[in-house]
């Protein structure tokens, strides 16, 4: 049995973070354990310099029993005429889509195009397993959990892993680590030898913007689990720099502080960056004192709005004091802060939106991202917009990318919510304090620093 995965989208020359397919890793990870001899060859169009023909080469000189290909819903186009290709070039092997967008438009997939035999639901490993049990033994697709069909369209089952110790670590053979060195990861830290880690899945806030690709049970990962995989790659690939993309890695603080505490023991050099992976909120001096001495450099404070009635509207229910005096905690140990907040939700005001851009500005943190409101099918954010909005985001999924500025979903008319938009980045940036602190207390400065003009850039041109 052969099996052949891609990850979908743009190629090198147009993605602007490049971390490693660590999704695929574990699915070819998990094949390999669960069916000795089985053969897997993974793509990533992220590092390679070709498009959809490119995916039918690489598929066709393989020549594989199995096909997955995976995708964000901003790279839907992608997907589909990648899926076209290989198809055209290859009529008989079984097509899967999976990834995010094949989770939340599972439907819209298989009917978009006859490419696709079927489309895996949420985390694949259990799926795709009992795909290819079923394939190879002439059994039929149809019936498998987390497994849509066109002769089974029932999408509410998903197949999760509840023992993350259960996986094995991912197959970093089967890709080109040092391919990944050459570029940003989705920190701002710049060119560095780093890999990815998932320590733990799922989340169990119910925010309204989110899919929830791994479910609100909660999954941790023991911390034995964790250092163990850490120190193979510190030993393997002399990798000291590890991007942690969990939900929320915080949310046992017994937990997160094991890890800390044992990496802190183990003398493991290594820099710890969470670009994503932790709830503010539930953050105290101890917990960031931990993280820094574990090698904590680089931390993303999710803070969205500052508003306490959008607070409760989106169902995050931060506690914005708590977030604040994290924030003014890990810039006193000298920890990069970066901060992610997003304008426009339906019903928010102008005053809601000053309140928000307050909270950055006067903040101590050291970069911001600002972003528009985005209402992904299959979220109930979404079931907040007007049918014109959902048709425009229908028949341009391009537009659903977290930095286009194409909608505006607030109360505020649309050339005054702009001007507001751009004077949220220029106050931020253009602060002489925050620049010179900068400069004074980050070794990162010079990235920063060049991440400052292309943010405003940014902003001037789709504004």
């Amino acid at each position: 049995m052969k099996v052949f995965v891609a990850h979908c989208g743009p190629n090198k020359s147009e993605y602007k973070f490049h971390s490693p397919p660590i999704g695929l890793m574990y699915l070819a990870a998990y094949l390999e354990r669960e069916f000795p001899g089985i053969t897997i060859e993974l793509m990533d169009m992220k590092v390679s310099s070709g498009g959809p023909e490119e995916v039918a080469d690489r598929a066709s000189e393989f020549d594989p029993d199995i096909i997955g290909l995976g995708a964000m819903t901003v790279h839907a186009p992608q997907l589909n005429k990648t899926a076209e290709c290989v198809r055209k070039r290859l009529p008989d092997p079984l097509i899967v889509a999976g990834g995010p967008h094949a989770t939340c438009f599972a439907g819209k997939v298989l009917d978009h195009t006859n490419a696709f035999d079927a489309a895996v639901l949420g985390e694949g490993e259990k799926a795709l397993a009992n795909i290819v049990r079923a394939y190879s033994n002439g059994g039929s697709i149809d019936d498998i959990n987390a497994v849509a069909t066109r002769k089974h369209l029932d999408f509410s089952e998903r197949d999760i892993i509840d023992n993350l110790d259960d996986l094995p670590f991912p197959a970093w053979d089967k890709i080109d680590i040092t391919e990944y060195f050459k570029y940003p990861s989705f920190t701002i830290l710049g060119k560095r030898k780093y890999m990815a880690l998932f320590t733990s899945r799922a989340c169990p806030y119910h925010c309204i913007y989110c899919h929830n690709i791994f479910g609100n049970k909660f999954r941790p990962r023991s911390p034995d689990s964790v250092i163990e995989e850490i120190t193979i790659l510190v030993e393997r690939y002399g990798i000291r720099d590890f991007d942690i993309l969990d939900d929320v890695f915080n949310l046992n603080k017994a937990r997160a502080a094991q890890i800390c505490n044992r990496i802190i023991e183990a003398g493991l050099d290594i820099q710890l960056a969470f670009p994503n992976g932790l709830r503010s909120d539930l953050l105290d001096e101890e917990m960031i004192t931990l993280l820094r001495r574990a090698g904590t450099t680089y931390i993303s404070f999710a803070i969205e709005t500052a508003s306490p009635r959008l607070q409760k509207l989106i169902r995050k229910n931060l506690k914005l004091e708590r977030a604040a005096n994290s924030i003014r905690i890990a810039n006193k140990l000298g920890i990069l802060c970066n901060g992610f907040f997003m304008l426009g939700f339906p019903t928010e005001t102008e005053d809601e939106l000053k309140m928000t851009i307050d909270f950055a500005t006067t903040s101590k943190l050291d970069v911001a991202h600002f972003l528009k409101v985005t209402p992904f099918e299959g979220t109930q954010l979404y079931d907040l917009v007007d049918d014109e909005t959902r048709k425009v985001f229908e028949d341009h999924p391009e537009y659903l990318n977290y930095e286009d500025r194409t909608f505006n979903l607030s109360e505020v008319p649309g050339p005054r919510f702009r001007r507001i938009f751009r004077s949220a980045l220029m106050k931020f940036y253009l602060n002489p304090i925050r620049i010179l602190r900068i400069f004074a207390h980050h070794p990162h400065w010079t990235n920063l620093i060049q991440f400052i003009p292309t943010a405003l850039k940014r902003v001037f041109i789709k504004g």
